[in-house]
């Protein structure tokens, strides 16, 4: 193959930035359509999710399963953190290392092998697939950001016109530089596909850390389980833990949210049903003494 070394005479540095900022646009254009192919594949993948994960007494599901895969997605944070040390976005070599990472838990958890339906596991790779490509677009873009750099550099070190300090601000207002395509569609990520599985933190009683069975509605929109909130008026105790609001001493059985009650024994059957084991246990040991067990730790002896 025969190469050849094109040079172009830049008389004027209006020139050169006209170059630069046609091939930017060139670069936002590919980023555009490949955002745009990755959400239609994310569409796709949720619907395929949501026939997986319906929960359902009588047909198999892998609701827990898909469940416990984005609580570890989670976790990863692959693109993005939410934690306090390192907030923010990611770049590719930590990207690449907590998708590594999320890969190697799942593994070692044996939730591909645990899936009751083999169409779970092709969902599962299409959703890897999503995140290796969101994870080569990332790296894509950096190198871009980092070849722009270099050519200015070069540009400024030929002409002295300090290129480096004037053309970044439009690059920075540019969406391939400030808008960076994995966050655009991580957040579709979240919002199609994690949405889907409700996770159980985000039901759990602020007081005990369980899931809120029979939850109390308090007037400040607060819930807690029944258990926390019997325990506190008992304690005499008045205002809200969270928004310190005097409404403890107002609730009642009325206060019950019947709908999130079924919703919660609908999606969290195995949760709801310790919890209610612990409550009715420590009920009846109150009631009749240390010795109490619960119908359920209970065996029968046929004679």
């Amino acid at each position: 193959m025969t190469l050849r070394r094109v040079e172009i005479p830049l008389t004027l540095d209006a020139e050169f930035f006209t170059l630069v900022k046609g091939d930017v646009k060139h670069l936002d254009l590919i980023q555009e359509n490949t955002e745009k192919a990755l959400v239609d594949k994310i569409a796709e993948l949720s619907q395929q999710v949501i026939s997986l994960t319906k929960p359902s007494r009588y047909k198999t599901t892998d609701m827990n399963r898909w469940r416990e895969l984005f609580d570890i997605y989670l976790q990863a944070g692959v693109f993005f953190s939410t934690k306090e040390l390192d907030h923010g976005q990611r770049n590719s070599t930590i990207a690449k290392r907590q998708l590594e990472w999320f890969q190697e838990e799942v593994h070692r958890r044996g939730l591909t092998g645990s899936f009751k339906l083999s169409v779970s596991r092709e969902a599962l790779n299409r959703f890897l697939d999503i995140n290796v490509t969101l994870w080569q677009n990332l790296k894509y873009q950096e190198m871009n950001q980092q070849a722009i750099g270099k050519i200015l550099k070069k540009f400024d070190k030929r002409t002295l016109l300090g290129a480096r300090k004037t053309f970044p601000r439009f690059i920075q207002r540019h969406p391939i530089i400030s808008s960076s395509i994995a966050k655009a569609v991580c957040s579709r990520i979240t919002q199609d596909l994690i949405k889907i599985t409700p996770q159980l933190d985000d039901f759990l009683c602020p007081i005990c850390l369980s899931v809120v069975w029979r939850p109390i509605k308090m007037k400040c929109q607060h819930l807690f389980c029944i258990g926390c909130t019997v325990a506190m008026q008992r304690q005499g105790k008045q205002f809200c833990p969270l928004c310190r609001e005097n409404v403890i001493l107002d609730a009642d059985t009325d206060s019950i949210d019947e709908e999130l009650s079924k919703y919660l024994k609908k999606y969290f059957p195995k949760e709801v049903r310790q919890k209610q084991i612990e409550l009715e246990t420590a009920a009846g040991r109150e009631q009749f003494g240390v010795l109490y067990k619960h119908p359920s730790e209970q065996r029968c002896n046929i004679m």
